[in-house]
């Protein structure tokens, strides 16, 4: 059981610190994919920006086109105009490409499409003045005519200021998910290491309790073997006499089992007597005193038939 719970501690800190950097590595794959998707958003904010710019300064040459088509009447002005506006009306349309999943943008950009459409207006209206009344007329239409194309800025400089807000905005929020990733990748880098050094500290005292169990284990070995050395045995065919029970060593000479056992282990002998033997013993014993009790009587009988003989003599 100890053994169990020594292992289990070694392998909860090295089990741990597995699970919090899967855990570290799935959230930075998940922060670097956020990321990856704020720049390329970033990115598709900026070309929205700068479409907007692009279009807004074609929209003032297109006017500045007019103007000085309506005060100066040269075809190449009116060329410059035309080419203006189209290209006005492209960037136009991309634009409303770039922002048709945002409601709020999609919705300016209506508003901003009828200013510049009534701008475009204005402007063909200017043109038709000029061709009919000349460029007198022309000029005083024009001047009367700015309301339209300051509604069609200001539209587009409320699209751009909306953009730059959301750009903003999505900068504050990476950069509070970049400093929220950086904390956990710290914080949990430490926690790592320290799990780790506990996992490698339970592993060093696991290690010097086996070794210090190894050393005690081969001392142990090292007295058996000794005492095994020390250790006499006999074995092989023993040759003993059937009516002595002498016993013929390796040189040839004849000993006593007691000489024998002893001159080969570290035995000794203690005589004692068995209890069969002691049986054996009595039963002699008690015929001996038996046939000494017999020849008593048996003399004094014997003595006394010569006696009387020996005195009538």
């Amino acid at each position: 059981m100890k053994e169990k719970n020594i292992n289990l501690l070694r392998w909860v800190p090295v089990a741990a610190s597995v699970a919090l950097m899967i855990t570290i590595i799935i959230v930075s794959v998940a922060t670097v994919s956020e990321l990856k998707k704020a720049t390329s958003w970033r990115d598709h904010t900026f070309k929205t920006i700068l479409d907007a710019q692009t279009f807004e300064d074609k929209l003032v040459d297109a006017q500045n086109s007019v103007h000085d088509y309506a005060g100066k009447g040269q075809e190449s002005l009116l060329v410059e105009y035309r080419k203006d506006a189209e290209t006005d009306i492209q960037e136009f349309n991309q634009l409303t490409q770039l922002t048709h999943d945002d409601p709020e943008q999609a919705a300016r950009l209506q508003n901003l499409a009828a200013a510049v459409k009534a701008v475009f207006a204005d402007d063909n209206r200017i043109i038709g003045i000029y061709a009919r009344q000349g460029s007198n007329a022309a000029v005083r239409a024009d001047e009367t005519d700015q309301n339209a194309t300051d509604v069609a800025i200001n539209d587009l400089a409320k699209f751009t200021d909306d953009e730059e807000a959301l750009l903003n905005q999505q900068d504050t929020s990476e950069q509070k998910d970049y400093h929220r990733a950086t904390r956990l990748l710290i914080y949990g880098s430490i926690l790592v290491a320290g799990l780790l050094i506990l996992a490698n500290a339970v592993a060093g005292r696991e290690m010097g309790r086996r070794r210090q169990a190894e050393k005690e284990q081969r001392e142990i070995i090292i007295k058996l073997q000794k005492a095994l050395a020390e250790v006499k045995t006999l074995s092989g065919l023993v040759p003993i006499c059937g009516w002595c029970k002498k016993v013929r060593n390796d040189t040839g000479f004849w000993q006593s089992v007691e000489q024998y056992v002893g001159s080969r282990t570290d035995a000794t002998f203690s005589h004692g007597m068995c209890p069969e033997c002691g049986e054996k013993f009595k039963v002699d014993i008690l015929k001996a005193k038996s046939t000494t009790d017999g020849l008593v009587p048996r003399i004094c009988e014997t003595e006394g038939h010569r006696q009387p003989g020996r005195h009538n003599g």
